[in-house]
């Protein structure tokens, strides 16, 4: 049954954060340095200043090491898999993810759907019979199974599609949050750090936030995002790219959060 949404139990999810944030993040506890005083929130803070951060946003117990484990900015496939169904997609088809580089992932999470990885024009590769190589097994999973989810950036989404002739394809589009408010069509919201948070209804054509697993709250113009489930990194506060003059409000026709114009 699915979980209905409260406004109370969603703002005491971001308090747990934050209070772990502030507690236990060294880029959170700098920030009560700099403001020389106990904060009750996060700065907001953009996106694009979370670059070359990854060890000041793992817990203290926990720290980041370069040398032994995988970047933190690969996300977690059940914010795809979220996302993609607040837009609309089939539930149980292979998911085909179109990235710069490849990644060893067999599923979206360990009930599916199945998942594989296309190469982006752009990726750096030697050459192109290389890429081929590494989008086989991408294609020959959406081949036996006879169709796929395709997402990816518009531009991306029309080189690769002609690869997928024979099979049945449901392409998505990724985006930024400012062109999803904007163009109200078909897709899922993505950010180079928070990865994939939000997604355009088909139903209302609002951008809604994917509220399990991410808080919104006004932070002047803009909209500041918080990963409820995420433990490294912390992401709280963050400001996606394109967010800087949006606001939040409750989707009149769902009454779950929305990102929107002011």
């Amino acid at each position: 049954m699915p979980v209905r949404f409260s406004p109370a139990r969603w703002e005491r999810a971001y308090r747990g954060v934050v209070r772990t944030a502030f507690g236990q993040v060294p880029f959170y506890r700098d920030q009560w340095v700099a403001a020389g005083r106990a904060l009750d929130d996060p700065e907001a803070v953009p996106s694009a200043a979370l670059t070359g951060q990854s060890h000041r946003l793992c817990p203290f117990a926990r720290p980041f090491d370069a040398s032994q484990e995988p970047s933190l900015w690969i996300g977690d496939g059940r914010d795809l898999r979220d996302a993609l169904a607040l837009a609309g997609a089939p539930r149980r088809t292979p998911v085909l993810e179109v990235r710069s580089a490849v990644l060893d992932r067999r599923a979206l999470t360990p009930a599916g759907p199945r998942y594989g990885v296309l190469l982006a024009p752009d990726a750096p590769v030697v050459d192109e019979a290389r890429r081929g190589a590494l989008n086989a097994t991408a294609l020959g999973l959406a081949t036996r199974a006879g169709q796929a989810i395709v997402v990816g950036e518009r531009p991306a989404l029309d080189a690769i599609l002609p690869e997928l002739h024979g099979v049945r394809v449901h392409a998505v589009e990724r985006m930024d949050v400012a062109r999803a408010v904007r163009e109200s069509r078909p897709g899922v919201v993505h950010d180079p750090h928070l990865g994939y948070f939000a997604g355009i209804h088909p139903g209302c054509g609002r951008t809604h936030l994917l509220w399990h697993r991410f808080h919104a709250r006004p932070a002047g113009r803009a909209t500041a995002v918080t990963a409820l489930r995420r433990r490294r990194p912390v992401l709280a506060g963050v400001v996606p790219d394109g967010a800087e003059a949006l606001g939040t409000a409750a989707c009149p026709e769902h009454g779950t959060p929305i990102v929107s114009t002011h």
